[in-house]
C-alpha cells in the first residue's frame, strides 16, 4: 500500500511496526523489511533512520563500537615562569619571505607568547634550534611541554631532548577547544 507523503501516517506506521511488543526496536533494517512489505512512501528508508537514531532505548542498546574514552585530566600547574610551556604550528599560511608556518610557543604562567616563523619543511634539528635560540636561552629549561601534534616529526623530537633535558611532554587532542584551558588527555 502506498501512503501519501502525510507525515502523520507514517509516523504511525513506524510506531507501530517499531515499538510492537513482538517487534520491539529490531533496528533499522529489520523494521525496514517489515514495513515493506506492506507499506511505502517517499523518503521511506530516511524517516526509518531518523526514527531510530532519535528512540532513546535503540540508543541505549546499540553496541559501542569505540574504546572508552579516557578520562580529561588537568595539567601541571607552573611552579615559574617558562617551567611549563605548550607548542603549536599555524600552518597553511601564504609564503612570505620563504616562510610559511609560525611556531607558536606559550608560557602557562605568564601567558606570553613567542611567534616564530618557519617553513613546513623544518627538521628535527631545525626546530631543537629554534626551541635553543628562542626559548631556552632566554628563559630557562621548560619541565613541561604541551604539543596537539602526536606526530611522530614531534614525538621523536621531544623523545630524544626531552629525556636528556628531564622534560616531560603532554599531548593533546587536535582542535579541542578545553585545550586552550588547560586541560588535556594524558597520552
Amino acid at each position: 500500500m502506498y501512503i501519501s507523503d502525510h507525515a502523520n501516517l507514517c509516523l504511525r506506521v513506524l510506531q507501530y511496526y517499531h515499538d510492537h511488543v513482538l517487534v520491539e526496536h529490531l533496528g533499522q533494517n529489520k523494521i525496514l523489511g517489515l514495513i515493506q512489505r506492506h507499506y511505502t512512501w517517499p523518503n521511506i528508508y530516511d524517516d526509518i533512520q531518523k526514527f531510530c537514531k532519535f528512540c532513546v532505548t535503540c540508543m541505549r542498546s546499540k553496541p559501542q563500537c569505540y574504546r572508552p574514552y579516557r578520562s580529561l585530566q588537568q595539567l601541571p600547574i607552573p611552579e615559574h615562569p617558562w617551567n611549563s610551556i605548550s607548542m603549536d604550528f599555524i600552518e597553511k599560511l601564504p609564503s612570505s619571505s620563504g616562510f610559511n608556518i609560525i611556531l607558536v610557543i606559550v608560557d602557562h604562567l605568564s601567558k606570553q607568547a613567542i611567534f616564530i616563523s618557519t617553513h613546513n619543511t623544518i627538521t628535527l634539528v631545525e626546530l631543537a634550534c629554534l626551541f635553543i635560540i628562542y626559548v631556552f636561552s632566554k628563559y630557562r629549561v621548560s619541565s613541561h611541554i604541551t604539543s596537539d601534534h602526536g606526530s611522530e616529526f614531534v614525538s621523536h623530537f621531544f623523545c630524544s631532548l626531552g629525556t636528556a633535558l628531564d622534560m616531560r611532554l603532554y599531548f593533546i587532542s587536535r582542535y579541542h577547544p578545553e585545550a586552550n584551558d588547560q586541560v588535556e588527555r594524558t597520552n
